[in-house]
């Protein structure tokens, strides 16, 4: 396989990482080139920021099956709380009856986080939270209807999707997308500790911020990534967690649950 050429420009997240970025094959063959990454200094929270060698546009439309896109909005809902210092917004979506799957920078240091599902405020808990993926599991605290859980698929190179997320519209937006290229993102975790790294996508897609934790779904409707990340400047470069780091942190539920960290 023939390594395209990344540089790396800043850093910055929907939570904050330095990366070094493995180029995988088609398909997430385990073949690639490292790219060291290099150490910025001052960043501000929020965006890694990555230049492709190569510039494509970002797809028009999605393709997915109007029906099909309307049950996954069914199980994506909004997620707030306040931390530390301010009001916290993001994104999250159903995996399990009576689990919710967000972004860790997104409930970082909130002790109960709200999801709005269906227009009604549910209390939650975090029961699995992990600031190297950026991941967070939530449970509700009472008897709530979530909606259907959303299946997990594998990312593949080259295929066109969707984005599912709630910004300041009552309904989650649907942008498309285009899956660049599979990356193993390593560096810092949401707090800025070394820490040794995470399955990514490089994504072409016009997100904002309060989209993290929002799924990334392919033409089947399964969900082959998390949001975490956008290009900081209003580019088109976005970021997600690829859907088996998901899957290994539910599957780590039955070690026990795990507490929101702190503020970040």
């Amino acid at each position: 396989m023939r390594a395209r050429q990344v540089v790396v420009v800043a850093a910055a997240c929907l939570s904050i990482w330095l990366l070094a970025v493995l180029v995988m094959g088609t398909g997430g063959g385990a073949g690639g080139t490292v790219v060291p990454a290099m150490t910025i200094p001052d960043v501000s929270p929020s965006v890694v920021i990555i230049q492709p060698a190569d510039t494509v546009d970002v797809p028009d439309r999605h393709g997915i099956d109007p029906t099909l896109l309307e049950r996954v909005a069914a199980s994506t809902v909004r997620v707030r709380g306040l931390d530390c210092r301010s009001a916290q917004f993001g994104t999250g979506f159903v995996v399990a009856p009576d689990l919710i799957a967000t972004g860790a920078h997104v409930v970082a240091g909130i002790a109960a986080p709200i999801v709005v599902v269906h227009g009604t405020y549910v209390s939650t808990r975090v029961v699995a939270f992990d600031p190297v993926s950026d991941l967070a599991l939530l449970r509700p605290t009472g008897d709530v209807e979530l909606g259907d859980p959303l299946v997990l698929g594998e990312p593949r190179r080259g295929a066109v999707g969707a984005v599912l997320a709630y910004g300041d519209d009552d309904g989650p937006v649907v942008l498309p997308v285009l899956v660049e290229r599979l990356i193993r993102a390593t560096g810092e975790d949401i707090y800025g500790q070394p820490a040794g790294g995470r399955d990514a996508i490089e994504l072409l897609a016009n997100i904002v911020s309060g989209h993290s934790g929002a799924p990334v779904v392919d033409a089947d409707g399964l969900v082959v990534g998390i949001l975490f990340s956008r290009l900081r400047g209003g580019g088109s470069v976005a970021y997600a967690v690829q859907s088996g780091e998901l899957a290994a942190l539910i599957d780590g539920l039955a070690r026990g649950e795990q507490a929101a960290g702190p503020c970040r």
